[in-house]
């Protein structure tokens, strides 16, 4: 009994995040699918479209805490916490504030994506892509610098 209580709880939480999304973008957003596994530490996820920059935006939960991704239309991906610190305990308080910092991330859109070619990390920023070839230059988002 205890347990259908928390898969039902869980389930009204999934659909409120689910909800918070078109809240906050309006009609700059689309719903692209869900997963739900909560037998598997809780686990669900939530991808949408954002029309303006055809970004999809992936929320992903995993045993309590969520996490955000950006993915381009090439595979590209960025995590918002990479972006702008965030708390990602699983709260629809939480979860409202991060989708708010998104779409400020969204809107400025003056920040970098990852990609792997060949086995070789790439940083992209607009068209441009530089190869990483020492791990500390992962913290450098806008350094425009080649090395």
């Amino acid at each position: 009994m205890e347990f259908k209580n928390i898969r039902t709880d869980r389930m009204v939480l999934i659909d409120k995040i689910r909800h918070a999304f078109p809240d906050t973008f309006g009609k700059d957003i689309f719903f692209i699918e869900q997963q739900v596994c909560l037998e598997h530490m809780g686990y669900f996820l939530v991808k949408y479209r954002y029309i303006p920059l055809e970004y999809d935006l992936v929320l992903e939960n995993d045993r309590g805490v969520f996490s955000i991704e950006i993915i381009d239309h090439e595979g590209a991906h960025r995590n918002l916490y990479g972006i702008k610190k965030y708390n990602s305990g699983t709260t629809l308080v939480n979860v409202k504030k991060a989708i708010s910092i998104l779409k400020e991330v969204l809107e400025k859109n003056d920040f970098c994506f990852y990609i792997t070619r060949d086995g070789k990390l790439y940083r992209k920023k607009g068209q441009c892509y530089k190869r990483i070839k020492n791990w500390m230059e992962l913290g450098r988002d806008n350094d425009d610098r080649t090395e």
